[in-house]
């Protein structure tokens, strides 16, 4: 059983499509909580840099909660605590006066994402933030940038992806070409319990009930964008990207430019 699945029954993506793909169709192996693996885990995180009174946090791969080491080393998982943890430490440190945000991800999973929003938003009341999207900035990431007091953009990257995704894959057919069937038991008021489980076929309660969780999902999404940057288009909240400058007219960033520009913007929100 592929590591990253067992997130889908439990969890909703926020990440592009190609990104989702990748980490179904990834092989990988399943790691037990050894302090061993634990130890892989911490060498594994990135790490936030001081460089003259700017912390360079950054905020790269897919962002999960508590991920194991294979995820990590394998499919470019990254822990999101770990994310939260160098935003919190930053915003506390007196040695840091800003924070600058390296975005490079496609995005990530709902549980413990929007919560590495909240921590710019508090950041950014104690001290500038700037976000500079490197590479990607979508979907999860770029709900964590939306907080930042500004969002600069390489011209090549690629932005936005505004968008919920969930999936559920079906393996009921080629399970009973093969002779096997599953049969699970639940309580009788547990109708949408084991939705999607292997083996099954979802009932159109249970396809409504999960479009319904991916639109209060995607409605935390864009509320948290507009509290931030009302000036975004609801054009560009479709779950499409855009290079740096089309980002720029859309409302997604600020200004297009390198990490060395970004990190001018910063140091002159700073004095």
């Amino acid at each position: 059983m592929k590591t990253f699945l067992r997130r889908l029954h439990s969890d909703i993506p926020l990440l592009t499509v190609q990104s989702l793909n990748f980490l179904l169709t990834a092989d990988n192996v399943q790691a037990a909580e050894h302090p061993v693996f634990q130890r892989i885990r911490a060498d594994l995180a990135p790490k936030m840099e001081l460089k003259n009174g700017v912390a360079m946090v950054p905020v790269q791969g897919t962002l999960a909660y508590n991920p194991d080491p294979f995820e990590m080393l394998y499919d470019g998982v990254e822990d999101s605590r770990n994310v939260m943890g160098m935003i919190h430490d930053a915003a506390g440190n007196p040695d840091v006066a800003g924070i600058l945000l390296r975005m490079d991800t496609p995005g990530g999973m709902m549980l413990g994402g929007p919560e590495i929003a909240d921590a710019v938003s508090l950041a950014r009341r104690r001290k500038p933030v700037v976000a500079h999207a490197g590479g990607l900035c979508c979907s999860l990431g770029y709900m964590i940038a939306s907080q930042a007091d500004e969002i600069i953009s390489n011209r090549s990257a690629i932005v936005g992806s505004i968008g919920v995704i969930a999936s559920v894959t079906d393996y009921s057919k080629l399970l009973e070409n093969h002779g096997i069937r599953f049969e699970y038991f639940t309580n009788k008021e547990a109708k949408f319990k084991g939705a999607g489980a292997m083996g099954t076929s979802l009932t159109d309660e249970q396809r409504n009930q999960l479009q319904a969780q991916v639109d209060s999902a995607f409605g935390v999404f864009k509320s948290m964008v507009l509290s931030a940057r009302p000036q975004v288009k609801t054009e560009a909240m479709q779950g499409q990207t855009f290079r740096g400058s089309e980002a720029k007219s859309l409302g997604l960033v600020d200004r297009v430019g390198d990490e060395s520009f970004a990190i001018g913007v910063l140091r002159s929100r700073i004095r």
